[in-house]
């Protein structure tokens, strides 16, 4: 008898206090998407502003610098890391300029480069992708996807080549900040960008990110690499449980080592489960697969932007709802 009275008052002690169910605070009014724009409407925000998203530009311009890795680079960099093309560019960097023009033209306060913006670490086409985006007067950042820092079919692993080319070459397009992850906040909405070219979280990035969850402000998450959803036909996205070497078709390709054996590793499924399990985050916005794709899940959005390189990018606006 004593027991059964113990476990009724603890469990009501429970139910009236810390254990009952906590209504879950909701971030933002409504979310309304049409002709590559995304409109969050907000309560609190103190003004409307808009950024802009952009992946999969794919440009490429070479130099005499590029000699040396022109057999890594030919498949990709086609007639443009030609000797006798030096110079000139694969035409690509219109896309990528038409995107800076509606950001100007929208007065975006922020400029999100998220990935395969070039296809290989050429200091040609980090040094053109910097100076175009210094003369734009935007405020900008920018994250890699799998192409940036790869060569197709030089010697060595994945992890080692994205940490030699962040760390070198491409180092200019992170303006002094960190290549793994970062965070900025605009009007109290925490933009943070996130390198998972490599399909793989680690250990720090998954830190980094609890700590900004600490913060309590709506997240926009930016990653190339899309996060897996159940059901849907995005074969080569992040946190997915059939990504394994039987499924990897690309790798020889490519020029890489393929996916492992027993799949990805358990950081990955840990980390999609914490976004899409933290009411803070709002919106993914990634690339990657060259086509436009629009979920919702858990209350936030994810939309996969079509390439760059097909004239597509998103502008994001923040509105101040009624």
């Amino acid at each position: 008898m004593k027991k059964t009275y113990f476990y009724l008052m603890a469990f009501m002690a429970c139910f009236l206090t810390s254990c009952a169910p906590k209504e879950e605070v909701k971030l933002y009014e409504h979310i309304t998407t049409a002709n590559d724009n995304v409109y969050y409407y907000m309560k609190g925000l103190d003004k409307p502003f808009n950024i802009l998203f952009v992946s999969d530009t794919h440009f490429t311009i070479e130099d005499e610098r590029g000699r040396d890795f022109y057999k890594y680079s030919k498949r990709m960099g086609g007639k443009a890391v030609e000797p006798e093309n030096y110079g000139k560019t694969n035409g690509r960097e219109k896309y990528l300029l038409a995107s800076l023009e509606k950001a100007k033209k929208n007065q975006s306060e922020l400029v999100i480069l998220c990935g395969d913006i070039i296809i290989f670490p050429s200091l040609a086409s980090v040094e053109y992708i910097k100076n175009v985006m210094d003369e734009s007067g935007l405020n900008w950042v920018y994250t890699a996807g799998n192409h940036d820092w790869h060569y197709e079919g030089e010697p060595g692993i994945n992890l080692d080549h994205r940490k030699k080319w962040t760390e070198s070459n491409m180092k200019p397009l992170y303006q002094g900040q960190n290549p793994m992850y970062h965070s900025q906040i605009l009007h109290n909405i925490n933009f943070i960008t996130m390198d998972n070219s490599l399909f793989e979280i680690t250990d720090e990035q998954i830190e980094f990110f609890k700590g900004e969850l600490k913060k309590g402000l709506p997240i926009i998450l930016s990653v190339h690499v899309p996060l897996y959803l159940q059901g849907h036909d995005i074969n080569y996205s992040w946190g997915n449980p059939h990504l394994n070497k039987e499924a990897d078709y690309l790798y020889k390709m490519e020029g890489r080592e393929p996916w492992p054996e027993e799949g990805l590793s358990e950081n990955s499924f840990k980390f999609r489960d914490l976004v899409l399990n933290s009411p803070e985050v709002i919106g993914i916005f990634a690339g990657h697969i060259h086509k436009a794709a629009i979920d919702m899940v858990n209350n936030k959005l994810q939309y996969v932007q079509a390439a760059n390189f097909m004239d597509k990018d998103i502008l994001i606006h923040f509105i101040p709802a009624e």
